[in-house]
């Protein structure tokens, strides 16, 4: 299980990776560890923040089916899920 400390460093971790990558290419297609590590980050996040509705939404964005199938997702699409989460992690639902 991970504390908000732990979960914000995550998120910030993946930003920063996927930002790189949607700058060189944004329809770059992501699949594996990152989709997975992304996945594990989004049901702590919803653990810690329960009553965040975009964060308890956000699962939706990207559906456990394509996690589970191990199905590419764009670069730039799981930027905008972790650059939500970043600011939801930062946020007044953090404190």
């Amino acid at each position: 299980m991970m504390d908000l400390s732990e979960a914000y460093h995550q998120v910030s971790t993946l930003r920063q990776q996927l930002g790189k990558i949607a700058e060189r290419d944004p329809d770059q297609e992501v699949t594996g560890i990152a989709v997975q590590t992304l996945d594990k980050v989004l049901e702590e996040a919803r653990r810690l923040l329960p009553s965040h509705a975009v964060v308890q939404t956000m699962r939706d964005l990207i559906s456990p089916g394509q996690i589970a199938e191990g199905k590419e997702i764009r670069a730039v699409d799981l930027l905008l899920v972790v650059n939500a989460l970043f600011v939801a992690l930062s946020g007044p639902y953090a404190e």
